[in-house]
């Protein structure tokens, strides 16, 4: 009895350290940031720092547009203070010696304090504040226009930095910053000829000591699009978690990892019972995924072979686009593309009845699937059996997927419909979208799209065989993906729906072949849609994106 009760008690007293141990574990880390006053663009910057800030699951943020009512009672209940704030072109500041000292207080007892561009603008009659900055903008700080540049971080030693390549945006870059000597430089660019004749690098990235506290100086974002980049966002995320806690918990993306970016290329398959991946070593070239409980198979992430990202899955603002995918807007009146916030459940039920794929060891994949299309609980109206083939990559690192869809009306009449356009009753100016779609990844920056003829402007609702949306990736190269529209499909050329939002990135693009009016099947009839998709390494070409449509009409495949 005696040994049993004391097993009891060991037990008890283990999984109270292991629920302790979870807790600490999970516990956030709370971030103030101050806002409100900026001679950049505060009102769109500051949802968005908070905004890359949470995304990784690890911040609470809180805001504060009056930090000069700061004080120790406030700030005790944060491990870091953000600054995105200034008075500029004021020189002084309207902090009273309480907030003064209580700011200070919180630094020196081990409080992180992080600046972002033009966040230490400001309090220059504060020695101290700009002291933990270590840097500012001073009687001789300029920057040119917003252009393109490499931001150099693995010449240094940090945990900021550790792992991470170089990698290129565009945005401000200043130069002949006012220094303190408080410091130390991790990350820095060139900086470009205007810059009296000279070429020299100048600091991006500072952290500094003070007290027991870390403070972190990320010089980039200018603005929203600046703050897009992939590199920005991790150098914010890994910097604000290291002013909190002197260590870097959180994994660099792959696009942005420097031990994927020296590997040699080597290709291999991981299979799994719901999707199907193509890895280039540990970096993830595509996934098919096709899960039956989630109904609509979609590619995502479907990347060049050098790890650049070109999809975005379940994004906030529709959290029903799957990257690459099929759906259908109504299907007799029953909405199969819109899913409910809460459930990810349509009205209309898009079912995978089978997945089946064969391999090849020269790295391409012919896939498979049956799916039926009904409301749920109800009989089939509609059946398709889909034919995906991925090309191994090519030696350029490019590859394209032959996408075959064959639908058959099982119900008596099937009508397929869209929302209606302007012009139309009920009208909308987003009206048009069904189909195979592309949601594409806003962390690349230099968006554009252009359609066959070269033309990047104003593409939405116009006719082409085919359209490429093309970014910069994290090297400043151009990487483009084309979605081709087969010359047997009802209605060709298509027109396309066309978002290419670059203020608050929205960047999406579909054939729609029911863009201007609703088709419909009678029981029986087949319907026949063949895309094809290219992902490349290179920007926009039209002789040669041309050459490949050429040979994609005319192949028997």
């Amino acid at each position: 009895m005696k040994i049993s009760l004391i097993i009891r008690r060991w037990l008890f007293v283990f999984l109270v350290l292991q629920v302790s141990l979870l807790c600490l574990a999970t516990k956030k880390i709370n971030v103030l940031i101050l806002s409100g006053s900026n001679n950049h663009n505060w009102q769109e910057t500051t949802p968005e720092i908070k905004s890359i800030l949470e995304e990784t699951d690890l911040f609470n943020v809180s805001l504060t547009e009056e930090p000069e009512k700061m004080n120790a009672e406030m700030l005790s209940n944060y491990q870091v203070v953000l600054s995105n704030w200034n008075l500029f072109p004021k020189t002084d500041g309207n902090w009273s010696e309480e907030t003064q000292k209580a700011v200070l207080d919180f630094v020196n007892n081990g409080g992180g304090f992080v600046f972002v561009h033009a966040g230490s603008s400001t309090n220059y009659d504060w020695p101290e504040f700009q002291q933990m900055a270590g840097a500012t903008w001073g009687k001789g700080t300029r920057h040119g226009k917003q252009h393109d540049f490499e931001v150099v971080v693995d010449k240094f030693e940090h945990p900021i930095t550790n792992g991470m390549s170089n990698f290129w945006t565009k945005d401000e870059l200043w130069i002949n910053m006012q220094n303190f000597n408080t410091c130390k430089v991790i990350g820095e660019a060139l900086a470009p000829k205007w810059n009296k004749g000279l070429d020299k690098m100048e600091p991006v990235l500072f952290e500094s000591k003070y007290g027991k506290g870390r403070t972190f100086f990320l010089v980039l974002g200018h603005d929203v699009k600046s703050m897009q980049n992939i590199g920005f966002r991790t150098l914010l995320q890994r910097g604000s978690e290291w002013t909190a806690t002197g260590k870097v918990t959180q994994k660099i993306p792959q696009e942005l990892s420097k031990a994927g970016n020296e590997a040699k290329k080597k290709l291999k398959w991981k299979k799994e019972e719901t999707s199907l991946t193509l890895y280039n070593n540990r970096q993830l070239v595509w996934q098919y995924n096709f899960n039956k409980a989630e109904g609509k198979p979609y590619f995502h992430p479907l990347s060049t072979v050098g790890g650049t990202n070109l999809t975005w899955l379940r994004p906030k603002d529709h959290p029903w686009h799957r990257a690459v995918w099929f759906s259908f807007k109504y299907i007799n009146g029953v909405n199969y593309w819109e899913e409910d916030r809460k459930t990810g459940i349509s009205k209309g039920a898009t079912e995978l009845k089978t997945v089946n794929y064969e391999l090849s060891k020269n790295n391409e994949a012919s896939i498979k699937l049956e799916l039926s299309y009904h409301p749920p609980g109800e009989s089939e109206v509609l059946k398709e059996q889909r034919s995906v083939f991925v090309s191994p990559p090519n030696k350029d690192g490019s590859y394209y997927i032959d996408w075959s869809s064959e639908f058959e009306a099982v119900a008596d009449e099937v009508v397929l419909e869209r929302t209606p356009v302007p012009g139309e009753e009920n009208g909308k100016k987003f009206g048009g979208y069904a189909g195979i779609s592309a949601r594409l990844n806003k962390n690349l920056w230099d968006a554009k799209v252009f359609n066959a003829k070269g033309v990047s402007d104003n593409l939405h609702g116009t006719a082409s065989e085919y359209m490429t949306f093309q970014a910069k990736n994290l090297k400043g190269e151009d990487v483009s993906m084309t979605i081709f529209d087969h010359p047997d499909n009802p209605r060709f050329p298509n027109k396309w729906y066309v978002e290419n939002s670059t203020k608050h990135p929205f960047y999406y693009y579909s054939p729609a072949f029911i863009f201007d009016s609703k088709l419909t099947l009678k029981k029986g009839e087949k319907l026949t849609l063949k895309y094809r998709l290219l992902v490349s390494p290179e920007g926009y070409n039209q002789e040669k994106l041309t050459a490949v449509w050429k040979n994609y009409k005319s192949a028997k495949k």
